[in-house]
């Protein structure tokens, strides 16, 4: 009697360690980067105030109902003649779904720097306390693509505050995910969500090689120009449907440029040769809809990627694992950068 007892407590406390872990449990939260004043430290690592979203409903319910506060934050390279009498421009630097362990964000940031602009490579996982020998997924999950839309708006909030900065002269880009956050950005749901009607927005948005499947039910955009640079070998982006995208931007009297590199697999600039990456998972299929609920339908499968049940059978059905080419093009590395500054000094009137 008493060992089925022992046996029936034993299978309760399992049970209900089971249902405990199938609550989600809020994530502690550890400031890695502190809050700056850019007074007191006007470069090199900066923070700024920041909280979580996982789906597009608390993304656009803002700040005020984040259940995780978090600081935002990166590196933060100057012009040697920045300064209160002449403040610069300056660009929100984005990182890909690897982070940026290859330092492509910080290398972009210098050149910039080099050229008169300001670049601020924000990395919003590391503010999450992740590092690229995480997990994956698990970088995915407690860094989704909301939090890093909401951690470049923080820092134009931010940089508004710079003594040394132009804050009618800031803009925002990103490699891969990053990319895909940038155009994300330019959309009013979204900033409207982030900083309020009244709040900054980005006077320029650029994508290095992003997806462009991406779409809204109240299709309204801030309306700054746009720049997507493409693979034209990258098999994991859709040029068709980024021609798509520019095609429909156009018609809301969006001013967008579109370049196509020859030759050029995804990551063009990453510091490895250019080659085939079989198994590589394929998402370019996968068509999102950010309804007028505020919720990121797969428009294949109707099923909402905002749960991670939906996400699962979603994904399962758009995407494949046929593989891509990725890696270094010098002539695309360069010709990029080309496009992007002339992009730039073209937008600002340098």
């Amino acid at each position: 009697m008493k060992k089925l007892i022992l046996i029936s407590t034993l299978f309760l406390v399992l049970v209900i360690y089971g249902v405990w872990k199938l609550i989600p449990q809020k994530e502690s939260v550890v400031n890695v980067y502190l809050e700056t004043d850019f007074t007191m430290a006007p470069d090199g690592i900066v923070g700024f105030p920041s909280w979580n979203a996982s789906t597009a409903k608390e993304l656009t319910e803002g700040p005020d109902f984040a259940e995780i506060k978090v600081n935002g934050g990166g590196l933060l390279v100057l012009p040697p003649q920045a300064s209160i009498e002449t403040p610069v421009p300056a660009v929100v630097i984005l990182h890909g779904s690897g982070g940026d362990w290859t330092g492509r964000s910080i290398y972009l940031a210098n050149r910039l720097a080099k050229h008169g602009i300001a670049g601020f490579a924000v990395d919003t996982f590391v503010a999450r306390n992740l590092r690229p020998t995480d997990d994956y997924f698990e970088r995915l999950q407690k860094a989704s693509i909301y939090s890093q839309i909401i951690d470049g708006f923080n820092a134009l909030e931010a940089l508004q505050q710079h003594p040394y900065i132009d804050g009618e002269s800031i803009a925002v880009t990103g490699f891969s995910l990053g990319g895909g956050s940038t155009l994300y950005s330019m959309f009013e749901p979204v900033a409207t969500g982030i900083v309020g009607t009244d709040g900054p927005r980005f006077s320029a948005y650029a994508s290095f090689y992003a997806g462009c499947s991406l779409d809204f039910e109240k299709f309204e955009v801030e309306g700054s120009p746009v720049l997507i640079m493409m693979g034209e070998a990258d098999e994991s982006m859709s040029i068709e449907r980024c021609e798509w995208f520019k095609n429909k931007l156009e018609q809301f009297g969006v001013e967008v440029e579109m370049s196509v590199y020859e030759g050029a697999g995804h990551g063009w600039e990453q510091p490895y040769p250019q080659a085939f990456i079989p198994g590589a998972a394929i998402t370019k299929d996968c068509l999102m809809l950010w309804t007028e609920n505020n919720e990121v339908v797969e428009q294949n499968t109707g099923y909402s990627v905002d749960n991670k049940w939906g996400a699962l059978l979603a994904f399962s059905n758009c995407s494949t694992r046929e593989g891509y080419t990725m890696g270094l093009n010098e002539a695309a590395k360069e010709q990029s950068w080309l496009d992007f500054y002339t992009f730039l000094k073209k937008t600002w009137e340098l």
